[in-house]
């Protein structure tokens, strides 16, 4: 099975895909997703179609607080349904080094990690809203809305 696992990614490899096919060596692995509001989303990627929609199973939403050094997971993990236009990044993790990096980090509740990350991405918001009128008292647009968070 490992063999014909490493002949289809040889195959897949031999091709440039410049649609959404791109992600077909990435079905039924570990990824991670990030989307436009801020969240970070680990599953298994089970299914994709030409606009990029995915279908993540045994999700759960991870969020980084990195200037306190610390990370929150979800507690329940459930099925994604992602519209194609609202991920930003998505990219396979390998199983055996995916928690390196959180070893570094504090664990902490969920619901205190999703309030503070509000609170940061409140106070964005207000940055680009302030950014933007000054922007627009100078003659220029600014394309920001409040989904961009990530």
């Amino acid at each position: 099975m490992s063999q014909q696992n490493n002949l289809e990614d040889l195959y897949l490899q031999s091709y440039s895909f410049t649609t959404a096919a791109a992600i077909i060596g990435s079905v039924d692995r570990k990824v991670f997703c990030l989307l436009r509001d801020g969240r970070t989303i680990v599953g298994i990627l089970r299914t994709f179609d030409q606009f990029a929609n995915l279908v993540i199973h045994d999700g759960i939403q991870r969020i980084y607080l990195q200037e306190e050094g610390s990370y929150a997971e979800s507690d329940k993990p459930e099925i994604y349904l992602i519209r194609g236009e609202n991920v930003v990044m998505l990219g396979e993790l390998d199983i055996d080094k995916e928690d390196e990096p959180l070893e570094k980090l504090r664990k902490i509740n969920f619901d205190e990690a999703k309030a503070k990350i509000e609170e940061l991405h409140s106070k964005k918001i207000q940055n680009e809203i302030k950014n933007a009128k000054l922007l627009h008292e100078a003659g220029i647009t600014s394309e920001f809305t409040k989904g961009d968070l990530y």
